[in-house]
């Protein structure tokens, strides 16, 4: 048999509840609120039903370009046009890049997919290859020209590329920080060198 409280022993412990000051939570909300946003220049977003949030604006000028020494271009493409775009990239002297298979949707909606006069599909994401190359500024737009001529087919479904600015490159191996851990051997300096 379980044993019940007697209601008795509980009445001590409310009384002294009781005796406590009741605390308004919205005064406390109020207060944190304030404190939160006093000491920065945030404006302020009312929702209906919601709580308050910070507005947060973007760049305003639609040319801004982050300066960093070196950048990441990723680019989503179609799994066949990987070993297109890497000879391309290596014959003008890219040497490091990482491929990873992926999958995801975007203007395709995660449809049907083309390849080699058949269509396709398995679910609603379809398999792509996400490749990133870390380079200096002064290349990145060679990589992204590159990349486009190479992995266009002109239809829905070629993929997208991102840039995204780095603010390090180190080698493991050696410690090297920037540039020297960026360069390879044969890479894209050694190659406008030699031609110079």
């Amino acid at each position: 048999m379980a044993a019940i409280a007697k209601p008795t022993l509980l009445n001590p412990l409310r009384s002294h509840l009781n005796e406590l000051p009741l605390i308004d939570s919205s005064s406390i909300r109020t207060k944190l609120r304030e404190f939160r946003f006093s000491h920065f220049n945030v404006t302020l977003k009312h929702a209906r039903n919601a709580s308050v949030l910070p507005v947060i604006r973007a760049q305003s000028s639609h040319d801004y370009v982050p300066d960093s020494k070196f950048y990441k271009v990723e680019a989503i493409l179609r799994p066949w046009r990987v070993s297109q775009v890497s000879s391309a990239l290596l014959k003008i002297g890219i040497r490091g890049v990482t491929v990873s298979d992926v999958r995801g949707f975007g203007a395709q909606g995660g449809s049907t997919e083309r390849h080699g006069g058949s269509e396709f599909t398995e679910d609603n994401f379809v398999a792509k290859v996400k490749m990133e190359i870390v380079v200096s500024k002064d290349q990145v737009e060679a990589v992204v020209d590159k990349i486009i001529e190479e992995a266009r087919t002109g239809e829905i479904g070629d993929g997208k590329i991102f840039v995204v600015p780095v603010s390090d490159v180190i080698r493991i191996r050696t410690g090297e920080r920037g540039e020297r851990a960026e360069k390879m051997t044969g890479g894209w300096s050694d190659l406008s060198s030699s031609a110079a």
